[in-house]
């Protein structure tokens, strides 16, 4: 007679099923990780506030946790068990089909942690957003006048129209000068590749709200 191996032995046949679904799960948070990196890739990288500095290194992190939360779930898909002889073949398929299983889950958790953080620190910068806005406001700058600008000795390749950022006091004061906050890239002066504060005469600019950032 052909001795019948345990129930508990028999092959789980759901490894197939468990790799699609990691598969599925990692194709579901790239899009995620995408927006983060493009978020990071088009906004500033001359930042004047310390709130916005904070705000891009926790992007940075929720980036980082999405493509481990990532790697894990394709680890888990790609996972197969070792191999093994022995004198029950059944015995030894169902071991390891059980060890494929397990490798698969464990892969599958640990990705689960990761996303899940990451969905969180997303969270957290949108409430960051929220309760500790940027203290300097993004507006648009357009010269009226193009001649005598002293500020030239300082950004020579500023053009007559170009990106700023003010402090909110002093965009709704009256005085006759207007600090805003150049990015070293809008400047074009080395000296000042991490930007400039640029004190610009009202009566020959036009100021616009360009809003959020």
């Amino acid at each position: 007679m052909k001795s019948t191996p345990p129930v508990n032995k028999i092959p789980d046949t759901s490894a197939p099923q468990r790799r699609t679904h990691a598969r599925f799960l990692a194709a579901l948070l790239s899009p995620a990780a995408l927006a983060v990196a493009v978020w990071l890739a088009f906004s500033t990288s001359d930042v004047a506030a310390a709130s916005t500095r904070i705000q891009h290194l926790v992007a940075l992190g929720a980036f980082v946790l999405f493509l481990t939360g990532i790697t894990f779930y394709l680890a888990a898909a790609a996972a197969t068990g070792s191999r093994g002889r022995g004198k029950f073949g059944g015995q030894i398929e169902a071991d390891g089909a059980g060890r494929t299983i397990r490798r698969i889950r464990s892969l599958s958790g640990i990705g689960a942690v990761f996303a899940l953080a990451a969905v969180l620190t997303i969270a957290g910068l949108e409430a960051l957003r929220i309760v500790a806005p940027p203290a300097n406001r993004p507006v648009s700058v357009q010269f009226s006048e193009i001649t005598g600008r002293v500020q030239f000795e300082y950004c020579p390749s500023l053009p007559g129209s170009f990106e700023a950022l003010v402090k909110p006091p002093d965009l709704a004061g009256s005085s006759t000068l207007l600090p805003v906050w150049v990015a070293g890239t809008v400047c074009g002066n080395p000296n000042f590749q991490n930007g400039v504060w640029l004190y610009l005469n009202r009566s020959t600019i036009t100021v616009a709200d360009a809003g959020d950032r």
